[in-house]
């Protein structure tokens, strides 16, 4: 007999214990009733976030995933497997518990850093929704996100990010920068698109899918901009 959905109080319980700092956007339940508040934009945007991203009949691998708010709408549009991927055991446990209340049996999360534990497989597709950020960049950490892109992804790798950052905007010095990423640190701003399209190289082809504006339908938010790149045959 299939596993009964659990009670929507222990998915409220088990999402509370996790603290606001751990949910980074609003949950909703099947019905749509808010299960946890988040302190990003909730739904109403971020459906947005990914327009132009073909998932239809895709393995994904959701790559940083939180609470998988992007599993899920990857699933509702058609993915055939998903696969989430968060270092907190209690956030992937957490996930898990909404993708049996929500009924999807294709969706599944586990806890593991994708930076340093090796691929369990290749998915058609893999997401790093806002993963690249001022952090990563100051650590170092973008030739490792680079090599897990392509590790995890057997033809697409799915970004959002801000395309630039003011050199003042970041925790390290842009000659670190300039030597990690030669030709990516100019004009007073650090190039992160390109510097990831670099670590790539030129086995992967680069498009934009959005210009880093969500229109909420009252007003245009900033957003990261969306990338895809796409492995050459």
């Amino acid at each position: 007999m299939p596993a009964r959905p659990p009670d929507v109080a222990a998915v409220r319980a088990s999402l509370a214990a996790l603290g606001p700092g751990r949910v980074w956007r609003p949950v909703p339940g099947p019905d749509g009733t808010l299960l946890a508040p988040g302190g990003g934009p909730g739904p109403e945007s971020l459906d947005a976030y990914v327009a132009g991203l073909d998932v239809a009949g895709k393995t994904v691998a959701d790559l940083g995933c939180n609470l998988g708010y992007f599993a899920f709408l990857a699933v509702r549009n058609g993915a055939r497997r998903v696969l989430g991927c968060d270092i907190d055991p209690e956030v992937a446990a957490a996930a898990n518990l909404l993708a049996q209340l929500h009924g999807h049996t294709n969706v599944a999360f586990t806890a593991l850093d994708f930076l340093s534990a090796p691929a369990p497989e290749r998915f058609d597709l893999a997401l790093f929704v806002d993963f690249v950020g001022r952090g990563v960049v100051a650590k170092g950490k973008l030739a490792a996100v680079a090599a897990a892109a392509a590790s995890w992804a057997r033809s697409e790798a799915f970004f959002t990010l801000h395309l630039t950052y003011d050199l003042g905007e970041l925790a390290v010095s842009p000659g670190v920068l300039a030597a990690r990423h030669p030709g990516c640190v100019r004009d007073g701003r650090f190039f992160v698109a390109e510097a990831l399209a670099g670590l790539l190289g030129p086995d992967w082809d680069m498009r934009r899918l959005t210009n880093g504006r969500l229109d909420t339908g009252d007003a245009s938010l900033r957003a990261k901009t969306a990338l895809l790149f796409t492995r050459k045959a």
